[in-house]
């Protein structure tokens, strides 16, 4: 008996075996020619159709908070802006320099930088965000931040540091730009 049932089995596996490129062609003509329902499409309305001018895209909404470094540990200088858009997040730093350093860094600060009772430059809230390596110490740079970030927390400085040595750069206090 289950000699019987094994040319039967083969027969079955035989014909699984042909209906399977048949069945895979089946589904790659649908992807190709696409699975839309016809009846679904419809003409463009006379309205949409017509031939008056496209609308002119309204500009991003966007936030600019910029601000300027003040010396710490090295001499540091140049304008720090920070531009959010709705779908992006830049931070520029201008005619910007700063001494040597290893690995040195750019932080959001939470806080802004104060004096301490001793006459010292510190920031307020000890809360950072590293966000990148400095590409260059001089020079006007462009970093592209949305990857980072997705959204721009709330911030209210933004210091260049150096991971070695444990040293604040400088650090420039940020204010909305009008």
């Amino acid at each position: 008996m289950a000699q019987r049932g094994q040319p039967a089995r083969r027969q079955q596996v035989g014909t699984m075996k042909r209906a399977r490129p048949l069945a895979i062609g089946a589904i790659l003509v649908l992807i190709a020619t696409g699975c839309t329902n016809p009846a679904a499409e419809t003409a463009p309305s006379p309205a949409v159709a017509s031939s008056s001018p496209a609308p002119t895209p309204t500009p991003q909404a966007s936030r600019v908070l910029a601000g300027t470094f003040v010396s710490q540990a090295v001499p540091t200088r140049g304008e720090v802006i920070l531009t959010e858009k709705t779908d992006s997040i830049t931070l520029t730093l201008q005619d910007f320099s700063t001494g040597p350093g290893d690995e040195v860094y750019i932080y959001f600060n939470l806080g802004r930088m104060t004096k301490d009772p001793a006459g010292d430059n510190v920031v307020e809230d000890p809360n950072q965000i590293q966000l990148t390596h400095l590409k260059s110490r001089t020079g006007t740079q462009n970093y592209d931040l949305t990857p980072r970030l997705g959204n721009l927390p709330k911030i209210q400085s933004i210091t260049i540091y150096s991971y070695k040595s444990l040293e604040a750069f400088g650090t420039a206090n940020l204010a909305l730009r009008n």
